[in-house]
Order: structure tokens, then C-alpha cells, then sequence
């Protein structure tokens, strides 16, 4: 079957929710009315849109459920950068790190620079009147 362009307009305040939707749930607004569209036809209208596996693992993801491991394992990616690609390409928001391991890492950080530092070594106490210039003193 062909697929069809249209165009519509929708209230400002609905679209604005329609995005901020399919910002946390994935996919696009073109998918999101293809599939209320699909749905008309449909006895059971309270079925979920189904969303894509990889989407569904990004969402859980992004909301903090799986780690970047967790789901670049679920999605057989190398590693976590790539997991972090897809979400921006999804335009899909970052997960945020839980705050006792933001925590963790903040004293760890610290107690690694304290060790760092080193302690200014005393300055002697300048002399009065005592040297002149030491190379006019050598000539």
C-alpha cells in the first residue's frame, strides 16, 4: 500500500503535547498519527501503540530503568557510546546519573586532587639592606 501526504492544522497547546509524547515514548509525530490512524479501524482502541524494541530500550534507558550497559547488551551494541549515539539521534533526553553515584564520584574526585596537592614549602624571610647585585659582585 502507498503512503499519502496531508496536511492538517492542530492547536497549538495539542500539538505541543503531541511532541513532548513522542519525546518521552520515541518514534516521530509522523509515526505517532500513522498509527492513531491505523488504530480507527481497530475493536480493541485502548491497545498501546506498539513502539519498536530498540526505542523501548532507549525510553528505559533515558528514564533511568536499564543502565547504558544494561541496554547496549539488549541491543548488542560494543559499548555505551553507542547507546549515547542513538539517544541523540532519537532526540531522546540523557538518563541522568542517580545522585548518590554523582556523590560517590564527587568525593572520589576530591580526595584525589587532595592527594595531588603539595604543601608550599616556607619562604625565608627576606634580608634588609644585606646583598647587592651578585653579577656587579662577580666582575
Amino acid at each position: 500500500m502507498g503512503k499519502a501526504k496531508i496536511g492538517f492544522e492542530v492547536d497549538e497547546d495539542d500539538l505541543a503535547k503531541a511532541k513532548a509524547y513522542v519525546a518521552r515514548h520515541g518514534g516521530s509525530l509522523n509515526k505517532l498519527v500513522s498509527a492513531l490512524f491505523a488504530s480507527l479501524g481497530r475493536d480493541d482502541p485502548a491497545e498501546p501503540m506498539a513502539l519498536d524494541p530498540t526505542v523501548k530500550t532507549l525510553l528505559a534507558t533515558s528514564m533511568g530503568k536499564i543502565s547504558l550497559m544494561e541496554a547496549a547488551q539488549q541491543l548488542d551494541l560494543p559499548d555505551a557510546d553507542y547507546v549515547l549515539h542513538l539517544l541523540a539521534e532519537k532526540n531522546l533526553p540523557l538518563p541522568r546519573l542517580p545522585q548518590d553515584f554523582v556523590s560517590r564520584q564527587l568525593e572520589a574526585a576530591r580526595s584525589a586532587l587532595d592527594e595531588c596537592l603539595i604543601e608550599a614549602a616556607p619562604t625565608a624571610p627576606k634580608r634588609r639592606g644585606g646583598r647587592k647585585n651578585s653579577t656587579a659582585a662577580a666582575h
